[in-house]
């Protein structure tokens, strides 16, 4: 028995040591590469969206805490459901300057934007930073008081009713909220959060898909309200807006938050941009300003895990966009 817990012990005692070994490894390995120059931060869409304020905000904490010698510039590259940014990124193969924020739009983006456009499992995947929350939001006035509203209108009469997306993950929400509910809407594609959300409240749409940073502002001012959210639970920030699965829809949508990377990058830099971001969620600022703020939630990855995780919404997104008949 004493041997059996000793020899516990030591496994024990040796998977720490090896995951200490793995941390000191990847610090070493950051502290061989250091930017010699100005690094640019792709948001591959316009400003006022998810992205920009992602983008933005990361360069700002950057800064702040000095997490390395060089400015960080943000340069938004809206365009072809996010191809046109992240063309440019794969293009830049090897560029050690040059980072792009990334979320499920960009692996959708990329599948739509077929021959041509790079594959995302191409590019350098740095880490994963948050979750965001998917949810269906109207206009304060608006005549659909709950989702079962839009459900029963919609099944009256296919297509009378328009929901806005700004890329092709939204596209992608649609479509399984249609099958899983048996309707139909008019899905209308704009460039950025921003745009969807001034055609929104001009009544040009009826519902639009959003993360909470690109209406909490409207919110907050009670112009618009969220009808229901594309998560497993309810959260906090909107305790009496109901999921999905609540109401018999199995409808789950993990809308990650991250950074990538050219292709063909040294490991050295790699763990170098990993380790920066790992300090920077660490930060005050990060989580009270960008987590708390835009109501978000702390998902951290590695470069690794994060690999896996685009590789498996890559699967998902196919089968989805097949459906909809927007690849073959």
């Amino acid at each position: 028995m004493k041997k059996a817990l000793i020899g516990h012990r030591f496994v024990r005692m040796a998977g720490v040591a090896f995951a200490a070994l793995l941390l000191l490894t990847v610090q070493a390995q950051a502290a061989e590469f250091k930017p010699g120059k100005p690094i640019t931060m792709i948001a591959p869409a316009a400003p006022g969206g998810g992205s920009d304020v992602l983008s933005r905000t990361i360069a700002q904490i950057v800064a702040n805490e000095k997490l390395t010698t060089q400015p960080m510039i943000v340069q938004n590259v809206p365009g072809g459901g996010q191809a046109i940014g992240l063309t440019q990124l794969a293009q830049a193969k090897g560029n050690t300057h040059m980072l792009a924020v990334a979320n499920p739009a960009s692996v959708a983006g990329l599948l739509v934007a077929g021959k041509g456009a790079p594959n995302i499992k191409d590019l350098t995947m740095i880490a994963q930073l948050a979750l965001d929350e998917q949810l269906i939001v109207v206009r304060s006035d608006s005549r659909f008081k709950t989702i079962q509203d839009v459900i029963a209108e919609s099944k009256k009469k296919e297509n009378s009713i328009s929901i806005s997306g700004s890329d092709q993950a939204d596209r992608v929400c649609s479509r399984m909220f249609e099958k899983f509910a048996g309707i139909k809407m008019r899905y209308t594609p704009f460039n950025s959060g921003g745009e969807q959300m001034t055609a929104l409240l001009g009544g040009h749409v009826d519902l639009q898909w959003a993360n909470p940073p690109e209406f909490i502002g409207q919110y907050e001012a009670k112009q618009v309200r969220p009808l229901v959210l594309a998560q497993e639970h309810r959260i906090d920030q909107f305790k009496d807006i109901p999921t999905f699965k609540e109401l018999g829809i199995n409808l789950v949508f993990k809308f990650f938050r991250g950074v990538i990377a050219p292709p063909g990058l040294p490991p050295e830099v790699v763990a170098y941009y990993e380790n920066m971001m790992k300090k920077m969620i660490e930060t005050k600022a990060w989580k009270e300003n960008y987590l708390a703020k835009n109501m978000l939630s702390p998902a951290w990855q590695t470069s690794r895990e994060f690999t896996k995780t685009i590789s498996d919404s890559e699967m998902v997104f196919t089968e989805t966009l097949k459906e909809l008949g927007l690849i073959k």
